[in-house]
């Protein structure tokens, strides 16, 4: 099982996005001018499109990146007698001591690929965070921290319960 994971902030601050508007007239969205961040850790398989996430209020580390790992990531994606193919980015906790014992220690089950500093390109979780931010986060206005996450939460559900919405996203990777 081949499996790309990431990480993703999205700011309750809104983004102007490619809209239709009248010549010389931007669009306006409102805005509290607040930088509530929600943090998401997600992972998806390749080419299936299954796809796990944790919402996370505290910043990223290599206690909460294990702890998806050992809690959302390998319990959905393992089977016995096949090995998960885990690619990730070069975050810096990714490369933690405790990180690299934890793998190590579960080489039998997980085997880690990190992919060249700066190629958000190569990863497909960063696919999901772009399709994710246009359906839920572009043009709009979240008057309290919770109106974003169910927007996230909603979209990220919605890619749960309809893989084919999103495989054609991750078509470049198989």
């Amino acid at each position: 099982m081949i499996v790309y994971e990431d990480e993703a902030s999205f700011r309750q601050t809104p983004t102007l996005y490619r809209t239709w508007a009248r010549r010389g007239q931007q669009p306006e969205i409102p805005t509290r001018g607040e930088r509530h961040t929600q943090k998401i850790l997600g992972a998806v398989s390749v080419p299936h499109g299954d796809f796990v996430w944790r919402h996370q209020a505290e910043y990223f580390n290599a206690e909460t990146y294990l702890s998806f790992v050992d809690e959302e990531l390998l319990p959905h994606y393992y089977r016995r007698n096949h090995r998960v193919y885990l690619i990730q980015d070069n975050a810096s906790f990714h490369k933690k001591p405790e990180v690299l014992r934890y793998f190590a220690k579960h080489q039998r089950h997980i085997e880690v690929f990190s992919l060249p500093p700066y190629s958000p390109d190569f990863n497909a979780a960063e696919r999901l965070w772009h399709y994710t931010r246009k359906e839920s986060t572009h043009n709009r206005y979240f008057d309290r921290p919770d109106a974003l996450c169910q927007s996230l939460f909603t979209t990220f559900n919605d890619m749960q319960r309809h893989p084919e919405k999103i495989k054609g996203l991750l078509a470049p990777f198989f």
